[in-house]
């Protein structure tokens, strides 16, 4: 083993362990390790950056810009939710909601298909008296799934084919995955539909996440005349309540209902206030500052519609830009003038204590103020919505254009007019230049994150395949397997995908095991493409913890569920998903 095999190795071993250990975020660690390359002379410095102008970069930038475009039609919810209007059966509930959802995330964003059926999903479940627990995890997994379905389903799809064309002459085309897919999208939705829901812990209960506890959080008390807050404005009175712990939703005067984060309003005598505290704080809170409880135990309503109040909660995204703050560094009533009134995270609701809680992705925000003034939160924050909405975030409008421009694209990709860079660069910008999407939402769409690290890494694995590496692991393996068929090397490379795409982000488990697989399947004198679909799979099987993949960190809240909830679910369906890959690989790509 040379030097240069020995440094590439060792680079590949901590790169693994620092994705795998999540303390920095992926394109961090990425671009560290392509500067460690660069110092160590594996990557030449005058090419560390070109992998940013690499068409597969490029392919997953217009792919995801278009699926935006695709999302904000409303078509998929619209589709869901007509499927399961009347239907309480959880079986024909899963089934209804996971094939669609998983179809549409073959041709758009794995996230932003979920994103777009997990308000249906949580209404569903509600309106039948179930917990939205039974669903969320199950949706998630098989979006992942349907990634596998065509070339611009998921990015490693586009990556694996990209290193085909460096390595074998050729991708893949937009449809060569969509037998496979269909099987292991088929056999997981059953799966999870009448046997693997059943495994999942049922934490939340048939309401919303946090929505229903909040109620006993909440009491109306009268300003007394002798009260010091009189003649205060409302954005004193929030700070008082707030080192008391207790939050300011909002003030009653008549029959006006004035908002908590209405600041400049100020308390007069009589004026009742709206507010949110823990049952052993109210006592030691209303003696000094005088004030009254209005008809002891009586039910206050969360919202009020009639005078404008709203309610909603919101999901915190992976590598969201709040992640890590708290809601004083937020200021969320001095920007947008609401009021946050809980936080679920793992299953658990908190509802006091928030001024010094630091957002963790996949945590639900409890959400109150103005209807407006909530939306434009979860839309500057770059939250989820959990309730379907009837914004002009959906346009059914723009449906028939939006898809027409989209379909001209991956028509002219099927047909190979142009690689697959320019098929879909161009339909993502005729899709701008017609403005069936702004800028601001293209731009927003686009996970620089995952940009950043497969330009950074891709000098990188140019560099594991030059220095030989690749072809020493494979004969290595080639050697170690003996006299054992393909078939048997065929499934190593698919479990030890699915094994390393648990701990790393796909993506990254793409570039590291493709260039494996072909000179493996070289060394064998086997199809290498059989090998590459085996990483495509193993690649979009990450269920066994809410790292492995984005969609899982986005149901960890609404779902209630734990970190070790994952595997319950996750480790059944990897096993379907491994013996139906073995059963169809061979068939559809023979050794």
């Amino acid at each position: 083993m040379t030097l240069p095999q020995i440094e590439i190795l060792s680079l590949l071993a901590v790169a693994l362990v620092l994705f795998g250990w999540g303390r920095w975020r992926h394109d961090v660690v990425a671009l560290a390790v392509l500067f460690v390359a660069v110092g160590l002379g594996l990557v030449k410095a005058e090419e560390a950056f070109a992998g940013f102008g690499h068409p597969a970069v490029i392919t997953v930038a217009a792919a995801v810009v278009i699926s935006r475009a695709i999302s904000m039609t409303g078509i998929l919810d619209r589709v869901a939710t007509r499927l399961t209007a009347r239907t309480t059966n959880p079986v024909l509930i899963l089934i209804l909601l996971c094939l669609p959802a998983g179809i549409a995330s073959g041709f758009m964003n794995n996230i932003a298909a979920l994103a777009l059926v997990m308000p249906v999903a949580i209404a569903v479940c509600q309106n039948a008296g179930h917990s939205p627990s039974m669903v969320l995890m199950p949706l998630s997994y098989i979006t992942v799934l349907g990634g596998v379905l065509t070339l611009i389903g998921t990015p490693p799809n586009i990556i694996i084919s990209g290193i085909r064309a460096d390595r074998l002459g050729e991708g893949f085309k937009l449809f060569d995955f969509a037998p496979l897919g269909l099987a292991i999208l088929i056999t997981g939705t059953l799966f999870v539909a009448f046997i693997g829901w059943r495994f999942i812990p049922q934490r939340i209960s048939a309401g919303r996440t946090g929505s229903g506890r909040v109620q006993e959080y909440l009491l109306e008390a009268t300003v007394d005349e002798e009260s010091p807050l009189i003649g205060k404005l409302l954005g004193d009175v929030s700070v008082i309540l707030e080192d008391s712990d207790a939050g300011l939703l909002g003030l009653k005067r008549g029959s006006v209902t004035v908002p908590g984060a209405a600041q400049w309003t100020q308390v007069r005598a009589g004026d009742v206030l709206l507010i949110e505290a823990a049952p052993d704080t109210v006592g030691p809170l209303l003696g000094p500052l005088s004030l009254s409880l209005v008809k002891p135990g009586r039910d206050v309503p969360v919202e009020n519609k009639a005078n404008d109040l709203h309610i909603a909660e919101a999901v915190v995204r992976p590598y969201g830009a709040i992640i890590g703050l708290t809601p004083a560094e937020l200021r969320l009533r001095q920007r947008f003038t609401v009021n946050l009134l809980g936080v679920a995270r793992e299953g658990t609701n908190t509802f006091s204590g928030l001024k010094d809680w630091r957002f963790n992705a996949g945590d639900v925000m409890l959400l109150q103020g103005e209807e407006d003034c909530v939306e434009d939160a979860i839309s500057e924050l770059g939250l989820l919505p959990l309730e379907q909405r009837d914004l002009t975030l959906q346009r059914p409008s723009t449906a028939l254009p939006t898809l027409a421009i989209a379909l001209a694209g991956l028509g002219a990709l099927i047909l190979e007019l142009a690689p697959a860079a320019v098929c879909l660069g161009a339909a993502a910008t005729l899709l701008l230049v017609t403005r069936r999407l702004s800028l601001r939402e293209a731009y927003q769409s686009i996970d620089a994150s995952v940009l950043v690290m497969l330009a950074a890494l891709m000098p990188v694995g140019d560099a594991f395949d030059s220095t030989g590496t690749t072809g020493l692991l494979a004969k290595f393996l080639a050697d170690l397997s003996g006299d054992l068929s393909a078939i048997w090397l065929l499934a190593a490379i698919l479990l030890l995908t699915m094994w390393i795409s648990d701990m790393v982000n796909n993506s990254a488990t793409a570039l590291l095991m493709a260039p494996l697989a072909i000179d493996l399947a070289k060394q064998i004198e086997a199809n290498p493409d059989a090998f590459l679909m085996a990483v495509v799979v193993g690649a979009s099987c990450a269920f066994l913890s809410p790292i492995g993949h984005q969609n899982n960190l986005l149901v960890m809240g609404p779902g209630g569920y734990r970190f070790t909830d994952y595997w319950r679910l996750g480790l059944p369906l990897q096993i379907v998903v491994f013996i139906t890959a073995m059963v169809v690989l061979p068939m559809l790509w023979p050794l």
